[in-house]
């Protein structure tokens, strides 16, 4: 989570009202508040948002936290310090909170242009999110079979490597594909030097298919070619790709059995994570969100 300096002053006079959740009015200073941790302390999903999408994340953490309070989680002391010294390492600071509270108070007035008590706040309106979304992500009870472990670990045994060409239409890759689909073909137009064409180093089949969205049974038809052949068009993320297959490694599912608990474990926890996505969508359903329109708050 990175730290980032903002505007001071929330500005907003808590009688006006930001919005609804469950019927319940969202006072306009609650919503800046949330608005300033977003922008302060913006999760790595969250940094790269503008506009309506970070409008949807900020009225997201609210409808968690709310539901925080409703189910009853607290923040302790100890978990509050934690939280507040993995924040002073990653800005690569050696006090901590306890430890010298004088270097700490300054480098939060100093630093983010706050005091110490609304830094608290902040940290432990997180902190109530991430303990609320750990609860019910553990609650959830999946099952996991060995065949889907097996496929994980192949998942990520399977390596490929090569060069491609990348085109921003399906159509314009298929057209080159049908132009230097076999190695000779290949070579001539790599001679040329047009289209440009990037190595691509070793990576597994799990990379490509949850990074670039390639489909599984695409990715595993690629692997399965041999070496020096050229795949037909693929996705690569909003691009498409031709790719000629030059390195692979291939899984030993004999490996598997000493790997099967750490699989469970692992499967298990994305399973979960699954689930926890599709319960905050359904309490963001719930919450009959109602957004007001609101006066930019005053700045200093």
């Amino acid at each position: 989570m990175s730290v980032q300096r903002v505007m001071q002053g929330s500005g907003a006079p808590d009688a006006q009202v930001a919005g609804y959740l469950f019927g319940v009015p969202v006072p306009a200073g609650n919503y800046y508040f949330a608005k300033r941790v977003s922008y302060m302390f913006p999760r790595p999903w969250e940094e790269q948002l503008q506009g309506a999408e970070r409008e949807r994340a900020i009225w997201e953490a609210l409808i968690l936290h709310y539901e925080s309070f409703r189910q009853g989680v607290t923040v302790s002391d100890e978990e509050l310090e934690r939280r507040i010294a993995s924040v002073l390492r990653g800005q690569q600071l050696e006090f901590t909170r306890g430890g010298d509270p004088a270097a700490y108070t300054a480098w939060v007035r100093e630093t983010l242009g706050e005091d110490v008590e609304l830094f608290e706040n902040q940290m432990r309106y997180l902190l109530q999110i991430d303990k609320l979304k750990e609860r019910m992500r553990t609650s959830f009870t999946v099952a996991v079979t060995d065949e889907e472990m097996q496929q994980e670990f192949l998942n990520e045994q399977h390596h490929v490597g090569g060069e491609m060409v990348t085109f921003d239409t399906l159509e314009a890759a298929q057209t080159f594909y049908g132009e230097v689909n076999d190695p000779v073909r290949w070579e001539r137009m790599k001679a040329r030097g047009e289209p440009p064409v990037r190595p691509v180093s070793l990576m597994t089949l799990e990379a490509y298919m949850d990074l670039w969205s390639i489909p599984k049974d695409q990715m595993y038809a690629f692997h399965a070619m041999e070496l020096g052949s050229i795949g037909p068009p693929m996705p690569f993320g909003r691009q498409w790709c031709v790719y000629r297959l030059l390195d692979k490694r291939t899984g030993d599912l004999a490996a598997f059995s000493a790997a099967r608990d750490a699989y469970l474990k692992q499967l298990t926890a994305k399973k979960q994570y699954e689930r926890l996505k599709e319960w905050t969508e359904e309490l963001k359903r719930s919450a009959n969100l109602t957004v007001l329109p609101l006066a930019e708050p005053s700045t200093p």
